[in-house]
């Protein structure tokens, strides 16, 4: 009879748990993960080698560029006014008289003849007119419109222009009627002279752009009384306000 306590050779004996041992040379039971793909590697530092976005650099290198030109072009208009030293021309109005001067049921009749002294200041630059309207105004109306032909002035050159204005009939407020017959009880009314133009400087071969000129001549009194329909411009010549 066997003995009971002696072992069985030739087999391992069972684990305690229940679970028979592996066989030789296999790996742990637990299988390990496979190995990730080549291609798709992790590369914890793939971030650092991805392309740097550059769009604040060019913004800043762009303006640095518009920095530049405006400079630039800033400079060059600087020298050219230096050189040419453009000024703003003088007109002054030298006569105005009126004949036929009559206002009856707010109807207006009278003729006006102006003469204007135009006066180019610049060294080295000419001057031309285009598009020349006049007017005649009474505290903002107009009262009579016209329009008068193109000229130009050369470098230091002065200009005599004229000027005529006729309205029959014409309708006027009843408060312009009472305060022009207000200020002929007093001997002389005030009118207001208007000129307006399209002006172009011209500096050798190179022409400027064009700018709207405007001239007033304001509060240009005229002899002017209840009994007469004529009168002459009072105070002599009168200098007057120039924008362009």
């Amino acid at each position: 009879m066997d003995n009971p306590s002696r072992p069985v050779t030739g087999y391992p004996a069972p684990n305690q748990n229940g679970h028979p041992h592996p066989p030789p040379n296999a790996a742990y039971p637990y299988a390990a993960a496979p190995p990730p793909s080549q291609p798709y590697a992790y590369n914890p530092y793939y971030q650092a080698q991805t392309p740097i976005y550059r769009r604040p650099a060019f913004v800043r290198s762009f303006l640095i560029t518009m920095i530049a030109l405006a400079i630039i072009f800033g400079c060059i208009l600087f020298i050219f006014w230096l050189v040419v030293r453009p000024r703003v021309p003088e007109f002054h109005i030298t006569s105005l008289s009126v004949s036929n001067f009559s206002t009856n049921n707010s109807q207006l009749t009278a003729n006006w003849d102006a003469r204007v002294q135009a006066y180019n200041p610049n060294k080295k630059m000419s001057v031309y007119y285009y598009d020349v309207f006049s007017a005649i105004n009474y505290n903002s109306v107009t009262l009579s419109r016209t329009q008068m032909p193109p000229f130009e002035q050369g470098t230091r050159n002065q200009t005599e222009l004229t000027a005529k204005f006729a309205v029959v009939g014409s309708y006027i407020e009843e408060k312009s009627v009472n305060s022009i017959n207000s200020e002929r009880s007093g001997g002389s009314v005030k009118f207001d002279f208007r000129l307006e133009a399209y002006a172009r400087f011209k500096y050798g071969g190179w022409r400027m752009r064009r700018k709207w000129a405007r001239v007033w001549c304001d509060d240009v009194a005229v002899s002017l009384s209840s009994s007469s329909g004529s009168g002459n411009l009072v105070g002599g010549s009168k200098k007057c306000r120039v924008a362009i």
